[in-house]
């Protein structure tokens, strides 16, 4: 019975997941191979992936986070200890523009 539970439990959240991730501009898996640390709302802290896959269907191949977001300081603990540990990441993007650039604003992130 408890199989089950989590069986059925697993498939709600994978449904759940494929409807959220509707709304991104980008989902990508990967390592973090590199961050960079600036000033916190210039894109205060970037991440890049394994290979520099393009992250939100544009050329660039960062996504950041800025100070002033809501858990910053989650997303960043959380992404620093994947980036230690080797861990998998899957982060959702959103593009955002400023001065006619469309950057990668990370909304949303899972660690395995």
């Amino acid at each position: 019975m408890k199989t089950i539970r989590i069986l059925l439990g697993s498939f709600l959240l994978l449904l759940a997941m494929g409807a959220y991730s509707g709304s991104w501009d980008g989902a990508t898996t990967g390592k973090i191979v590199e961050f960079d640390v600036t000033g916190g709302n210039n894109y205060g802290f970037r991440i890049s992936l394994k290979g520099l896959p393009k992250l939100c269907g544009n050329q660039h191949n960062w996504a950041y986070i800025n100070e002033s977001d809501s858990n910053y300081k989650v997303y960043v603990s959380a992404l620093m200890a994947a980036y230690t540990a080797g861990k998998t990441v899957t982060v959702y993007t959103k593009k955002e523009s400023r001065s006619g650039k469309g950057y990668c604003h990370i909304g949303y992130i899972m660690v395995r």
